[in-house]
């Protein structure tokens, strides 16, 4: 069993300024009978050719070169384009660091696992409480697993994990997933969780070797292009937010003043009369709230979500998600200040504060759902 998932199992290594651990780590992984390796050389430069050099070119280990550096998520993806040009016996794929953190005993149980379940995403899960953990890797990783759970509703005990399997059928989409460098790894995850794609953790060794000295992530550059990425699409969604505040009111205050300026163009008896009884600030907030509603749906459907569904389908989920809130804000506001005592202008903020979050995560998850990317099937 274990030998035949080998065979089946294809290793992608993107490798940068590599040190004398890669040559042997490829040839251990040959040993152990995977069945096709990629090395992806990003732009090292000549002065690490002599690693690469080292690795045979045979039918199962594959260097690619180019120059310059263009960062380890292009280096991923050309290796995974190669393979699913050149590979077609391998249906397990995985990624693995060029380092010397990922074992040849967790790559085969990783390749082991997918093949007795090759749905979903299977991520190579460290232990951070471990005592030779750097605290900054401990604390880094800890907070970026905190907030992907509060943005995208999905628990990733390590976002930063190099070591990922997954079936071949999945090949095409994390081709397609943007991003050139180390953020790419997670637009991985937040299009996984889009595509409702499960992805469960393989608990794997925690290796750091010279307190990770080897490796080429930059804390604060690289950091901040991984955050951005993570906090891109809500920060997107407060902007679409704001913008359609700013078109309800707009609106509120034109239809608002449209009706008045018509009541005191009548006569005077009924135009007094017109506005007492006309509820003028009613219409005007539902017709403003229902135009800027459909403002904030093609917003969040072109720039936030990037919806590529059926408009009528999304539109009648966005409906419900709209009135629903509406809904909750009346209500709760008004539970708040009925049975706590609240002040009804203090409680609706607290209230709206929190259905933002709510409606974020419902069209996020329902409204504006992607399709969810096909598995293959086990041995």
């Amino acid at each position: 069993m274990a030998q035949t998932c080998a065979g089946r199992t294809a290793v992608v290594i993107p490798a940068y300024k590599p040190d004398d651990r890669l040559p042997p780590y490829v040839q251990a992984l040959k040993d152990a009978g995977i069945g096709r390796i990629v090395v992806v050389d990003d732009g090292s430069g000549q002065d690490y050719q002599r690693f690469f050099d080292q690795i045979p070119r045979d039918g199962v280990s594959h260097v690619i070169s180019y120059r310059p550096n263009c960062g380890k998520g292009v280096a991923l993806k050309r290796g995974m384009a190669w393979l699913m040009d050149n590979s077609p016996d391998q249906d397990i794929i995985v990624t693995a660091d060029s380092d010397g953190q990922h074992t040849v005993e967790d790559v085969l149980r990783m390749a082991q696992d997918l093949a007795r379940d090759p749905s979903g995403l299977l991520l190579g899960s460290r232990d951070f409480s471990q005592e030779h953990v750097p605290p900054k890797s401990r604390m880094g990783n800890r907070i970026t697993s905190v907030v992907f759970k509060l943005l995208y509703g999905c628990w990733v005990g390590d976002t930063q994990t190099g070591l990922r399997g997954f079936h071949r059928d999945l090949l095409p989409a994390m081709i397609a997933v943007p991003g050139d460098r180390y953020e790419y790894e997670m637009n991985v995850l937040i299009e996984c969780a889009a595509m409702k794609v499960p992805m469960r953790p393989l608990p794997i060794e925690t290796v750091y070797e010279n307190n990770n000295e080897g490796s080429h992530f930059r804390a604060f550059r690289d950091s901040a292009r991984i955050y951005r990425v993570i906090f891109s699409g809500f920060f997107r969604f407060v902007g679409t937010s704001m913008v359609s505040f700013l078109v309800d009111y707009g609106l509120y205050l034109l239809f608002n003043n449209l009706i008045k300026y018509f009541g005191t163009s009548l006569d005077q008896e009924v135009g007094v009369l017109f506005i007492r009884v006309v509820p003028h600030i009613l219409i005007a907030t539902v017709a403003a709230r229902l135009l800027s509603g459909v403002t904030n749906f093609f917003l969040n459907r072109s720039f936030v979500f990037t919806d590529k569904g059926k408009v009528s389908q999304a539109f009648l989920r966005y409906l419900g998600v709209f009135f629903l809130v509406m809904l909750l804000s009346a209500l709760l506001t008004s539970s708040l200040h009925l049975w706590l005592g609240w002040s009804d202008n203090t409680a609706k903020i607290p209230v709206d504060i929190v259905l933002f979050f709510v409606s974020y995560h419902l069209q996020r998850r329902w409204v504006f759902q992607k399709k969810p990317a096909k598995a293959g099937s086990g041995c």
